[in-house]
């Protein structure tokens, strides 16, 4: 199994849990040659859980939540099992004496999450950038809100906004505008590097970046190693005072607790963008900005 999950750790996170080699060795081997599963990983889906009846059973006796994406294999054809199974909110696969329909009936399943992955994208990413869209944004700020209440841990917000866009767009026309927010776009995927860091676009050349479980110092990194990157990048925009594409971004920590709001987090990160701004653009400023040392704050 060791192997198995080495071999998949650049496609799809799946793990399996079967107590028969017989039946373990060809679901490896099918999982190996499934190309099906780099898409579903690429399309941000969470774990895939493939468990027989003996490890669900030994999961539930230990009192286990179990994964969302759990499919339970079982070669008993007992319909009061597959029931159970079902109850529980996973997918049941009755395993047949014919491997081979098996490993059919879980490709069709990969599948199914697939079409479920492709109708959600329409509602929750922008299709210019496919990060998430506003919508999708706001659903995750509040997620994060309350884990952060949960864990009682620090949790940031960038709002980045792009410096003089009207400008390049009047030079060099709006489908080479669409090219340069497609491209600030995977700079700043390569600077939210962790699966729970949440990259969107919540208007036409502003972004958001929110960083669970990140206190100001990690914030900043972040927002610093985007700056240097964008910088790296040299995307020309010859009518501003630097002569290239920047991006101005505001930054907020909070300590979610009873006595703070969720709006009163994005207005202080909202406040903080506005005085990048104000102090010329290209700039990162904190809502405690006071407080930093500016001068690594330009580039």
């Amino acid at each position: 199994m060791d192997s198995l999950r080495n071999q998949l750790e650049t496609t799809f996170n799946v793990y399996i849990e079967m107590g028969a080699d017989d039946l373990a060795a060809p679901v490896e081997q099918w999982l190996l040659d499934c190309a099906d599963l780099a898409q579903v990983r690429d399309a941000h889906f969470s774990d895939l859980q493939i468990w027989d009846w003996a490890a669900f059973e030994q999961h539930k006796r230990e009192g286990d939540i179990l994964p969302q994406d759990l499919v339970v294999v079982d070669a008993s054809n007992d319909p009061q099992i597959e029931q159970t199974v079902l109850i529980q909110g996973a997918q049941f696969i009755a395993y047949p004496r014919d491997v081979d329909t098996l490993l059919l009936r879980l490709s069709l399943h990969i599948q199914r999450i697939r079409y479920v992955q492709a109708l959600e994208g329409l509602t929750v990413l922008d299709p210019l950038t496919n990060l998430f869209n506003r919508r999708k944004f706001d659903q995750e700020l509040e997620t994060c809100w309350r884990q952060g209440q949960r864990q009682n841990s620090p949790s940031s917000l960038l709002l980045l906004d792009v410096d003089y866009f009207k400008r390049f767009n009047d030079r060099y026309g709006h489908l080479a505008g669409d090219q340069c927010l497609r491209e600030l776009a995977d700079i700043f995927k390569q600077g939210a590097v962790r699966p729970h860091d949440v990259v969107a676009r919540i208007g036409g050349e502003e972004f958001a970046i929110i960083l669970p479980d990140t206190p100001e110092s990690g914030a900043l990194y972040v927002a610093k190693q985007i700056s240097h990157a964008l910088a790296r990048r040299e995307i020309l925009n010859e009518d501003t005072p630097l002569g290239r594409v920047s991006v101005s971004i505001g930054v907020a920590t909070i300590l979610p607790d009873g006595s703070q709001r969720l709006k009163a987090w994005q207005q202080q990160a909202d406040d903080a963008l506005y005085s990048a701004k104000a102090a010329g653009r290209n700039q990162i400023m904190s809502d405690i900005s006071e407080q930093l040392d500016r001068e690594a704050e330009i580039f």
